[in-house]
C-alpha cells in the first residue's frame, strides 16, 4: 500500500505548537493490526468462549477472525478516496481527537492569562478552521478495528440483516505453527473446524459446534494433503495439454482427467460422510414453506414432551430441529450418530460435571468440552440427567426422523424450495468445494469474506434488496472475450453465444481493451462477462484503479483460478479478484477456484446465462444444436421451442449450470461470492410460471405491479 503525506502545501498552518501536537498524535495513533495475527488472536478468544459455553461471545470473536486483511484494505481505500476528494480530510481526522480533548478540558483563568500574552505572536484558534464533524456511517465504522466492534453491535447487525438469509461461518482453529512453519506445511495441520450458525430459521441467537476435519482411515492420505496434491496434479495436467502431439499422449491426458475426477469425488464424499455427517443439516437454507417449518418444530417438541426430555438445552433443540428437517436428505446412520452427539456432547456441561463418575481411566473431571469424554461416561451422565438410557433417547428422535424420511406427507421436503445460504469460509478452508456437498448442490449458495462485508454490501445496496435478493435487470451487458488472443475456439464459442442470446450486449472479443475501456465495461454493466486467462485484473493499470471504480454489476470471471485466494507467504494476507471488486461495490462475483478447461467452463457459463438472462432468441439455449459450436456455428430446431422459462435466482441458476459438465473437477470449481442476486423482469413475453420461485413481494415488483 502506498503512503501519502498528510502535511501538504495547501494546509495553511505553520505554528510550531500546533504542528507538535499533531505530530505527537500521529505517532501515538494505534496502527491497523496485522490481519493474520489479528485472526489468530480472535480465534483463540473464540475457542476460549466456546469452551466456556459463551455462544454470543464465541460467534463474535470468530466473526472478527474472518478475513481481517480485506477489512484493512477496505478502510485504507475509503481513506484514500476521501483524501482524493478533500485534501484536508486526513489532517482533520487527526485534529478531531485534539479538539475533543480541548472541549473536555476548559482553559483555566491562569492559562487564559498566559495565552493573552502570546496572542500577538500565535494563532491559537487555528484548529477551529477545520470542519471535524464528519459522521461515518455505522456499516463503515464497523468495518474498522475499533470499540464499535463488540458483541452488542454484532448481535444488532445480525438482527438487522434480512430474515431470509441463512448465514453460516466455517472457522479453522488456531494453530501456533502458523508462526513457525511455511504455509505449505501448516495448512494441512487442521484436525477440526467450527460451524457457527449466525442466522437460521430455528435459531434466535448464534450457536457454534466443533466437528472433526482431516479425518482419514488407516493407509489413506490426510484429506488436506490429498486436496492440495490433487490441485497440483490438475494444474500440471492442464498446463501440459498444449504439448500433446500424438495419440498415446492424448489418451494419457484423458486417463489423468478421469483419475483426477475420481479423486475429487472421494474428497467430497469424505467431507460429507466423515467430517460433517448429520451436522451438514446446519448448512441448509430456510424453507419457503413456513408450514413445513412449524410442523418440524411441532414434531420435535412432541417427542421431547412425550419422552420427558426436561433438561434439554435450547442449543440441543435448535440442532434437533435442523437435523430432523434435513433427515429426508441424510442416511439413517448419519442421523442416529448425529442424534447421539447432540444428546451427549452439546448439553449443559455443569449437569455433566455433577453426574460424571471419576473412576474412568480415560476421562477426567477437569474436562472443558463434553466431547473429551468417552461414550461410556457420556451415556452414564445422560441417564443420570434424563432418567432413561441414551439408546432410548436416540430411538425417540430416530422415530421422528424416520417419519419425516418415509411418510408421503413429507415427500416434497427433498426438493423443497429454499432461501439462500451465505457461507463465511475461513481462508484456511476456502479451497474446499463446499457448494458441491450433496446436501447443498441444489441450493442457492454464495460466499462472503466476513459479516462486516456482508453488512456493508447490504447497507450500500439496501434500496435494491427485496426479500433478501439484490434485484436488477440484465439489459445492460458488457463482455471481454479472449483479450490475449490465444483461445481461438473459446472465442468462437462465446462470441456466437453472445450474438445469439444477448444481442444487445456490447464489448471486446479477440482484442485487448485499454485500461479505460475495461473500467468502462465494469462501471456501465449490469452483467459483466470476462472469458480469458485468469481473472482479468491484468487489463487494468492497477488494482487500486479497480477499487476506485463504481461497479454494480454481476461479474462472471470464467478464467482459471479467477476467485482463488492467493497467499505469497506464511503470514501474508490472502488476496483475490473479488476483494478488489468488492471495494468497488460489486454485489456478486462468479468465478473458478482452480484451473479449468475452456470447453467445459463455456458449457457451464452459457447454461447459467441462458437461465437468468432473458432473451428474444427463437429457441431456448438447451435445445440449440452444438455440434459445430467450437467453430462458432450454432443451429436450432425448426419450429422454435416454447418460450424461455427464466430462473430469477442467479445462485440457483449457477447450481443448475454445474450439471452442464460431466467433470466434477470443473463443476466443483464454480463458486459465487457476494449478495444473492435476483432478476427484475420487465419483458411481458414470459408466462406466469416464470415467477414460480419468486417471493410474492419480489414477484410483484418484477412484474411491474
Amino acid at each position: 500500500m502506498e503512503d501519502y503525506d498528510i502535511f501538504t502545501n495547501e494546509i495553511d498552518f505553520a505554528k510550531p505548537v500546533h504542528k507538535n501536537i499533531l505530530n505527537k498524535y500521529v505517532n501515538d495513533v494505534p496502527k491497523t493490526p496485522s490481519g493474520p495475527n489479528y485472526a489468530s488472536g480472535r480465534k483463540l478468544l473464540g475457542q476460549e468462549c466456546f469452551a466456556d459455553g459463551k455462544e454470543n461471545e464465541c460467534a463474535f470473536h470468530f466473526s472478527e477472525s474472518a478475513s481481517p486483511s480485506s477489512r484493512t484494505r477496505a478502510v485504507y481505500r475509503d481513506e484514500q478516496l476521501k483524501s482524493a476528494d478533500n485534501k484536508l480530510n486526513k489532517i482533520t481526522d487527526y485534529i478531531k481527537p485534539v479538539k475533543n480533548i480541548v472541549d473536555k478540558n476548559p482553559i483555566t483563568k491562569e492559562d487564559n492569562a498566559v495565552l493573552d500574552l502570546l496572542n500577538n505572536n500565535m494563532d491559537v484558534t487555528v484548529l477551529d478552521k477545520y470542519n471535524t464533524k464528519e459522521e461515518i456511517p455505522f456499516h463503515k465504522q464497523y468495518m474498522r478495528f475499533s470499540s464499535d466492534n463488540n458483541v452488542d453491535n454484532f448481535l444488532k447487525i445480525l438482527k438487522e440483516l434480512p430474515k431470509e438469509w441463512t448465514i453460516i461461518q466455517l472457522t479453522a482453529p488456531y494453530n501456533p505453527n502458523e508462526n513457525l512453519k511455511p504455509l505449505t506445511d501448516y495448512r494441512t495441520e487442521i484436525t477440526s473446524m467450527y460451524i457457527t450458525v449466525l442466522s437460521n430459521k430455528y435459531c434466535d441467537s448464534p450457536l457454534t459446534i466443533e466437528v472433526p476435519a482431516n479425518v482419514t482411515k488407516e493407509g489413506e492420505k490426510p484429506l488436506f494433503e490429498e486436496l492440495y496434491s490433487l490441485l497440483e496434479e490438475n494444474y500440471r495436467t492442464i498446463d501440459n495439454a498444449q504439448y500433446l502431439n500424438n495419440k498415446n499422449l492424448v489418451q494419457n491426458y484423458w486417463s489423468k482427467r478421469e483419475d483426477i475426477d475420481l479423486r475429487m469425488k472421494s474428497i467430497v464424499n469424505v467431507m460429507d460422510k466423515e467430517w460433517l455427517g448429520g451436522f451438514s443439516s446446519l448448512l441448509t437454507g430456510r424453507l419457503l414453506d413456513d408450514q413445513k417449518h412449524d410442523r418440524i418444530v411441532s414434531l420435535v417438541n412432541k417427542a421431547i414432551n412425550d419422552w420427558g426430555f426436561v433438561r434439554l438445552t435450547a442449543k440441543q433443540k435448535m440442532l434437533l430441529y435442523n437435523l430432523i428437517e434435513s433427515s429426508a436428505l441424510l442416511p439413517s446412520q448419519q442421523i442416529k450418530s448425529c442424534i447421539r452427539k447432540i444428546l451427549t456432547e452439546h448439553g449443559n456441561t455443569d449437569d455433566i460435571r455433577k453426574t460424571l463418575r471419576i473412576d474412568c481411566d480415560n476421562c477426567s473431571s477437569e474436562f472443558r468440552l463434553a466431547s473429551e469424554l468417552c461414550l461410556k461416561c457420556l451415556s452414564h451422565c445422560f441417564k443420570a440427567i434424563h432418567h432413561f438410557r441414551l439408546v432410548d433417547g436416540i430411538k425417540a428422535f430416530s422415530q421422528v426422523a424416520t417419519q419425516v424420511k418415509e411418510d408421503n406427507e413429507w415427500a416434497s421436503l427433498k426438493k423443497a424450495n429454499r432461501q439462500p445460504v451465505i457461507l463465511i469460509v475461513d481462508e484456511m478452508l476456502d479451497t474446499f468445494p463446499w457448494e458441491t456437498l450433496p446436501i447443498l448442490n441444489q441450493h442457492p449458495v454464495t460466499r462472503i469474506e466476513n459479516i462486516h462485508f456482508l453488512y456493508s454490501l447490504y447497507k450500500t445496496h439496501e434500496n435494491k434488496i427485496i426479500n433478501g435478493y439484490y434485484t436488477t435487470s440484465t439489459n445492460v451487458g458488457r463482455y471481454i472475450i479472449n483479450p490475449e488472443k490465444n483461445l481461438e475456439r473459446m472465442e468462437l464459442r462465446m462470441k456466437s453465444f453472445v450474438k445469439y442470446w444477448c444481442k444487445s450486449w456490447t464489448g471486446h472479443a479477440g482484442e485487448k481493451p485499454t485500461a479505460e475501456e475495461y473500467l468502462k465495461c465494469l462501471t456501465e454493466a449490469e452483467v459483466f462477462l470476462y472469458c480469458g486467462h485468469g481473472d482479468g485484473r491484468q487489463l487494468a493499470s492497477s488494482s487500486s484503479q479497480i477499487e476506485s471504480a463504481s461497479c454494480g454489476a454481476v461479474c462472471i470471471l470464467s478464467g482459471c483460478g479467477s476467485l482463488r485466494l492467493v497467499r505469497e507467504g506464511s503470514r501474508t494476507p490472502a488476496t483475490a479478484a473479488h476483494h478488489h471488486l468488492r471495494l468497488a461495490g460489486c454485489p456478486m462475483v462468479i468465478g473458478m477456484l482452480w484451473e479449468v478447461t475452456d470447453l467445459e467452463v463455456d458449457k457451464m457459463v452459457t447454461k447459467m446465462l441462458s437461465l437468468f438472462v432473458p432473451s428474444k432468441a427463437p429457441c431456448d439455449w438447451k435445445y440449440v444444436k452444438k455440434n459445430q459450436w467450437s467453430q462458432g456455428i450454432i443451429d436450432f430446431p425448426a419450429p422454435p421451442t416454447s418460450p424461455q422459462i427464466v430462473c430469477h435466482d442467479v445462485l440457483l441458476a449457477a447450481s443448475k449450470s454445474r450439471l452442464a459438465t460431466n467433470y466434477i473437477m470443473i463443476s466443483s470449481s464454480l463458486v459465487i461470492r457476494g449478495l444473492e442476486w435476483s432478476l427484475c423482469m420487465e419483458n411481458k413475453r414470459w408466462s406466469s410460471s416464470t415467477y414460480e420461485h419468486i417471493p410474492r413481494k419480489a414477484a410483484l415488483v418484477a412484474a411491474g405491479r
